[in-house]
C-alpha cells in the first residue's frame, strides 16, 4: 500500500555512453513513470553534473517530491553526491536510494534488449525500496581514539607504529612472549634476499620505547564486546612467574626454573664410558690453554670439535671435571650450538644451503643427488667415517646458489651432475688423505 502523500523522482543518467550505449535509457524512463507513487521521470546525460544536479534539487522543492532514486552509476562513486543535493533541498538525504545500472548492468551485458530489461527491473526494485526508507538523523557520539592491534608480527608492528605516529594510543597484543613473529625467524626476506633482521629489529625496539605504544605479549585477546568507537576488549595476561619491573631479560632464571622448562633442567643422561689415555690428554692440553671456568668451555668444546669432528660422551665429562663446571651447563651449550655434534661424523662434513635463494635456484635437487650418490639421509654419516650429510639455513652466498660448503669450502652455482662429480673428488684417496 502506497502513501497518498508519497510522491518519488526517478533520473536515469546516460553516463555519456557508458549506460545508453546498452541501455535504452527512454525506455527504462518511460517504464518508471509508469510505476505507482512516481511523480517524476527523467533522464540526463550526466546527472552528476552540475546542471544534473540542479535538476534533482528544482523537482524536489517544486514537486514536493518525499524521495528520490537515481539509477546511474556504482554508490561507491556517488551516492554521497545525491545525498548532499536532497539535504541542501530539504529533503532528508536517507530518503535516497541509487541503482547501479552501469557496473551491474550496461558494462556486463551486450544486447541491448536484455540490458534494458535488466535496467527496468533494477529501477523498479530500487523504488520499491525506497518507499519503505524512514528518515534518518546522522548524531555525534564520544568515540574513544584508542587503537587495539592484535598479532605483533611485522604487519601488526608496522600498524601500531604508524597509528602511534599519529598522535593515537596504541594497545598492541600477542600472545607469545616475544614479538615479531615469523619474520623473526628468517634469515632473509623474499624477493630481494635482505636480511630480515636488520629490517625487523629497529621496528621492535620502536616498539618497546614508543611513548604511545602499550605492549601486552603473551596475552590473548578473550572477548570484545561494544560497537564502533567504544569496544570494550578482555586480554588474558598469561602467567609470567617472574617480576617483570625487575626482569632485565638476560636469561638466568630459565636455568632455575621448576615450571616451564624441566626438560631443559635434565639434559640427556651421558652413559657411562671410560675415558682411554689419548682423549683424557688431548682434552687437558686443550683445556689448559683457556683460562677460566665456565667462559672458557665455548672455545674449549670448538678446539675439540676441531680435531674430533664430534663431542664423545666422556670427553664432556673430561671437560666438565676439569673446569668444575656442571655437567648440565656444558650439555647444553653442545646442544645448543649447531656446529656441535654428539654423534661421529664423517671427515667431510657436507651442509646443503637451503636458504631462499638456494632453494629458488634448486637446493633440493641437489639435496637429493647427494643422499642418492652418499646413500644417506640428512644427519647421517656413512660407515667408512668418510662423510656426513647434513643441510644449513643460510651459508651467506645467495649470489653463487645453490651451494654446498664442505669443511671451509664453498661450492657455488651447483648442478645435479656437478653434486655427482663433487662426491667422486671427495672420495678420492688425494682428497682422503688431505681432509
Amino acid at each position: 500500500m502506497i502513501a497518498p502523500s508519497t510522491r518519488i523522482g526517478v533520473y536515469v543518467c546516460h553516463c555519456g555512453t557508458n549506460i545508453s550505449h546498452t541501455v535504452d535509457v527512454g525506455a527504462v524512463v518511460a517504464h518508471a513513470a509508469a510505476l505507482p507513487g512516481v511523480a517524476v521521470a527523467k533522464e540526463y546525460r550526466y546527472m552528476c553534473s552540475d546542471p544534473g544536479q540542479e535538476i534533482i534539487r528544482r523537482d524536489i522543492e517544486e514537486q514536493g517530491l518525499t524521495r528520490v532514486v537515481v539509477a546511474s552509476c556504482s554508490p561507491l562513486m556517488h551516492e554521497t553526491t545525491f545525498r548532499k543535493v536532497c539535504d541542501e533541498a530539504g529533503l532528508n538525504p536517507f530518503l535516497f536510494q541509487m541503482a547501479n545500472i552501469r557496473e551491474h548492468c550496461s558494462w556486463v551485458h551486450s544486447d541491448r534488449e536484455q540490458a534494458t530489461a535488466k535496467a527496468k527491473r533494477l529501477v523498479r526494485a530500487a523504488i520499491q525500496r525506497v518507499r519503505n526508507h524512514v528518515p534518518l538523523e546522522e548524531r555525534e557520539v564520544p568515540v574513544r581514539p584508542e587503537t587495539l592491534v592484535v598479532g605483533a608480527g611485522i604487519a601488526g608492528i608496522e600498524a601500531a607504529l604508524r597509528i602511534a605516529d599519529s598522535g593515537k594510543k596504541v594497545y598492541l597484543v600477542e600472545k607469545e612472549p616475544s614479538i615479531g613473529g615469523h619474520m623473526a625467524k628468517f634469515d632473509k626476506t623474499f624477493p630481494t634476499l635482505d636480511c630480515a633482521a636488520c629490517i625487523l629489529t629497529p621496528k621492535m625496539v620502536n616498539v618497546g620505547q614508543h611513548p604511545n605504544i602499550e605492549l601486552l605479549s603473551y596475552s590473548e585477546v578473550e572477548e570484545v564486546s561494544g560497537f564502533v568507537g567504544n569496544f570494550r576488549v578482555k586480554v588474558r595476561r598469561k602467567a609470567r612467574y617472574v617480576d617483570e619491573d625487575k626482569c632485565t631479560g638476560c636469561g638466568q632464571c630459565v636455568e632455575n626454573c621448576l615450571v616451564k622448562n624441566r626438560t631443559y633442567l635434565e639434559p640427556p643422561v651421558l652413559p657411562q664410558v671410560e675415558l682411554d689415555e689419548t682423549k683424557r690428554s688431548l682434552v687437558d692440553r686443550v683445556a689448559a690453554r683457556h683460562d677460566g671456568g665456565a667462559e672458557a668451555v665455548v672455545p674449549i668444546l670448538q678446539d675439540i670439535s676441531e680435531i674430533l669432528n664430534w663431542l664423545p660422551p666422556e670427553v664432556l665429562r673430561r671437560v666438565s671435571e676439569v673446569k668444575h663446571v656442571p655437567l648440565e651447563h656444558i650439555v647444553r651449550i653442545a646442544t645448543f650450538y649447531r656446529s656441535f655434534s654428539l654423534k661421529p661424523r664423517g671427515r667431510h662434513i657436507i651442509n646443503v644451503c637451503m636458504g631462499t635463494a638456494c632453494h629458488v635456484q634448486g637446493a633440493t635437487r641437489i639435496l637429493e643427488t647427494l643422499e642418492r650418490e652418499l646413500g644417506l639421509a640428512v644427519g647421517e654419516t656413512t660407515s667408512d667415517m668418510r662423510f656426513t650429510l647434513e643441510t644449513v639455513r643460510c651459508v651467506g652466498c645467495c649470489g653463487l646458489a645453490p651451494v654446498v660448503m664442505v669443511g671451509d669450502t664453498f661450492y657455488g652455482k651447483l648442478t645435479p651432475s656437478k653434486a655427482a662429480r663433487l662426491v667422486g673428488k671427495l672420495a678420492e684417496p688425494k682428497a682422503s688423505a688431505v681432509a
